[in-house]
C-alpha cells in the first residue's frame, strides 16, 4: 500500500477517536439519561465538548481536502517524494493539531494547522504539473 494511503487511514483513525471522545463526553458531562434519550432538550456543552465539536469540524474540514488530493493521486498513479512528505506532513499535522486544540494550546494549534495546509499543498503540486 501506498504510503499516501496509509497516512490516509492515520487520518481516519484520529476522526474515529475524536468521535469517540466527542461521544464519551456526553454522558460525563449531561448523564446517560440525555444521552441514550432523545436529546431533545437543548444541554449547555461544557468546555471540552465545545474543543472536541470544533475539533472534529475542523478534521473534517481537512479530510475533505485531503481526501480527494489522495484518491487523485492513486488514481494517476503519482506518488513522489513531494507527494509522500505532503501526506506525512498532513498527518502528523493534524494529529498534534487534535491534540493542541483539545489541550486549549492557541499558538500552537495554528502552526499544526499550518504544518498540515503545507502537507495538502505539496500533495497538490504534483497533480497540477501532471495536468498541465
Amino acid at each position: 500500500m501506498a504510503f499516501e494511503l496509509t497516512a490516509l487511514l492515520g487520518v481516519v483513525g484520529i476522526l474515529f477517536l475524536l468521535l469517540v471522545f466527542q461521544g464519551a463526553l456526553v454522558p460525563i458531562n449531561h448523564g446517560f439519561g440525555w444521552g441514550l434519550g432523545s436529546r431533545d432538550a437543548q444541554q449547555e456543552l461544557s468546555v471540552m465538548q465545545g474543543r472536541a465539536r470544533r475539533t472534529v469540524a475542523n478534521h473534517m474540514e481537512g479530510l475533505a481536502l485531503f481526501l480527494p488530493l489522495i484518491i487523485v493521486a492513486q488514481l494517476a498513479d503519482i506518488s513522489t517524494p513531494m507527494t509522500v512528505w505532503g501526506a506525512g506532513l498532513f498527518l502528523a499535522g493534524r494529529a498534534a493539531f487534535a491534540l493542541l486544540y483539545l489541550g486549549g494550546v492557541a499558538v500552537l494549534r495554528s502552526v499544526a494547522w499550518a504544518v498540515s495546509v503545507t502537507g495538502l499543498i505539496m500533495i497538490a503540486i504534483p497533480l497540477i504539473n501532471a495536468a498541465m
